[in-house]
């Protein structure tokens, strides 16, 4: 326990302004117990940090060390237009995932952090060529095919591959997606959406921008619609998503088995690979496999109208649902529990993670036999009581 700690357990006291004995009650502790820790006669613990700074509006971080909490400096964000007010209004949310995953670390459950593929984000050079070679790169880390993979399948196994946090949730209007890549955490946030298509090309767009190193230091902002006014690191997301979710070396070889695509094929392709007709179409164009006025001919197609054609409307409208609702970050989830269960953090933290209530969270875990069973130090993040209830 240091003097400088318990000074900004203090500060954090004055700042609530209320009697001392209310305040522990509000961090679980007894006031004989906080006037303790208070003078140094007793250590606060790691859960008790995490409610103090909770209260104070703060990280343990900045109870442990001073530091101060994050503030966004790049955040790659896909907005549905020219004015970037919707991405700066991204950032408390950016911001409340940072406070989330700072908190899990102090408390010993740092995200994991992969080895990513190499940067593609240089200044210069063919911006194709360098998303090209970084979707291929990505792709083999993958080791399977995107293929008929949900967007929020694809999300949890990018989650694990990547060291993602990939939540779909709601958005301030205007904003399709960010990325933020701080030391420690890599963020993609997906707004809320019944075009899943549109989704899904944006979470392959994030995860473009965060292989590129694009959302680490100076606020970016892009635009959706095309436009001379792109930039370069726009350019290279598209790119990116394109290669990503449509390989040209798996179209390559459905054509070179079937011949060139006629509008049934075009149909079947965008439904087998979950993107929209018109994505298709443009795509089969850059890999020159159609004409350009064959794509103009698919401009306006729909999901709806390719998953009508192979008699899959139902799952056309399971995956709009699910775009719709949004789901939270199923790596977070497990952290979250994993430090719950330890004592570490407080069930509010879990409920932070997965927006369900608390009462309804403490519920399901005292409903879940193995977690009584579950020794209190386990920490593998494939334990029996990460999976009471499932993401």
């Amino acid at each position: 326990m240091t003097e400088s700690l318990i000074a900004r357990v203090r500060q954090v006291l004055e700042g609530v302004g209320e009697p001392q004995a209310e305040f522990a009650a509000r961090v679980g502790l007894t006031p004989d117990k906080l006037s303790k820790s208070l003078s140094g006669r007793r250590r606060f613990t790691s859960l008790e940090l995490a409610l103090i700074a909770e209260q104070g509006r703060t990280t343990v971080d900045w109870l442990l060390q001073g530091v101060e909490p994050r503030s966004t400096t790049r955040l790659a964000a896909r907005t549905q237009g020219p004015d970037d007010a919707a991405a700066a209004a991204g950032r408390p949310v950016a911001l409340a995932y940072a406070d989330i995953v700072d908190a899990l670390t102090a408390a010993g459950c740092a995200l994991p952090s992969p080895v990513l593929p190499a940067s593609a984000a240089a200044d210069d050079g063919d911006l194709i060529a360098q998303a090209t070679d970084l979707a291929r790169q990505a792709t083999a880390a993958v080791g399977t095919s995107p293929q008929g993979v949900s967007t929020r399948q694809l999300g949890e196994q990018w989650e694990e591959i990547f060291g993602l946090v990939v939540t779909a949730e709601d958005l301030p209007p205007g904003l399709d997606g960010l990325a933020w890549a701080p030391n420690g955490m890599r963020l993609v946030l997906l707004g809320r959406s019944p075009i899943w298509s549109r989704q899904r090309f944006t979470l392959a767009h994030e995860l473009g921008h965060i292989l590129a190193g694009d959302a680490e230091d100076d606020p970016v902002a892009e635009h959706v619609a095309p436009s001379l006014a792109q930039s370069r690191a726009e350019i290279r997301a598209n790119a990116f998503a394109a290669e990503m979710l449509m390989p040209a070396s798996e179209l390559r070889a459905r054509v070179a088995q079937s011949g060139a695509p006629g509008p049934d094929d075009v149909l079947q392709l965008s439904w087998d690979f979950l993107v929209s007709p018109s994505a298709m179409a443009t795509r089969l164009k850059t890999l020159r496999v159609i004409s350009e006025e064959q794509r103009r001919a698919w401009a306006t197609a729909t999901t709806q109208a390719a998953a009508r054609h192979v008699g899959e409307l139902d799952m056309h409208f399971a995956y709009a649902e699910q775009s719709e609702t949004g789901w939270y970050s199923t790596l977070l989830a497990k952290q979250a529990i994993t430090a719950y269960v330890r004592g570490d953090v407080s069930i509010r933290a879990v409920s932070a993670v997965t927006g369900k209530d608390p009462d309804q969270l403490l519920d399901l875990f005292q409903a879940s036999a193995p977690l009584e069973e579950a020794p209190a130090s386990s920490s593998s993040p494939a334990s029996t009581p990460e999976l009471a209830f499932t993401p």
